[in-house]
């Protein structure tokens, strides 16, 4: 068991290091997303595969519309500021609440929101949350963290000509909103060859 809980660590600790070493390459002038047609809501799905226990894969709920536009996006981008957001309504969530995750569209762009019980975010920190090192009052409560995930999902947002925001419900929890851009040229329904 020791042994098994030091493994665990080490991999979080190696996430976090290179959480640390990625985000700046993300802010470079240099740096260009590779895009491609994707589907957010297999997106969304394979992330929540890749968590370890099953406990923590039941807990979500994915809805899914009857015709999803893909957008134009960078796969391996989008899959870590997913994780990031999955990883954070874990951590802010009461134990084994129901996670629900939601698609829609607006306007020209693909909405997919992520709606938790637990930590309330006050309207006085919708905003900052997202800087690189807060922590929204109260989360210490909960569990550790850096304040680093919120900041990169910004900049991956925004590297896609996409954006984030959060939600605060009083009496309940949080929704986190990721909003990125349908493919150019793309209707509605389900685009052919999309991931």
């Amino acid at each position: 068991e020791l042994v098994s809980l030091l493994d665990h660590e080490a991999r979080k600790l190696n996430d976090l290091a290179s959480r640390l070493v990625g985000a700046p390459a993300l802010e470079s002038t240099e740096f260009e997303p590779q895009p491609e047609p994707l589907l957010l809501s297999r997106l969304m799905k394979a992330a929540i595969q890749e968590l370890e226990r099953s406990e923590d894969r039941a807990r979500f709920h994915v809805g899914v519309p009857a015709h999803e536009p893909a957008v134009f996006a960078d796969r391996e981008l989008i899959l870590t500021a997913l994780a990031q957001l999955i990883d954070n309504a874990l951590k802010y969530s009461l134990p084994m609440s129901r996670i629900d995750v939601g698609l829609r569209l607006k306007e020209a762009t693909v909405v997919l929101t992520i709606r938790s019980k637990g930590l309330v975010v006050a309207d006085a920190d919708r905003e900052r949350i997202f800087e690189r090192f807060y922590r929204t009052p109260g989360a210490e409560s909960f569990t550790g963290g850096t304040g680093l995930g919120l900041s990169i999902v910004k900049t991956i947002a925004t590297d896609h000509r996409g954006s984030v925001w959060a939600e605060g419900e009083a009496g309940y929890g949080t929704v986190f909103a990721l909003s990125l851009p349908i493919e150019a040229g793309a209707g509605v329904g389900t685009v052919p060859g999309a991931q």
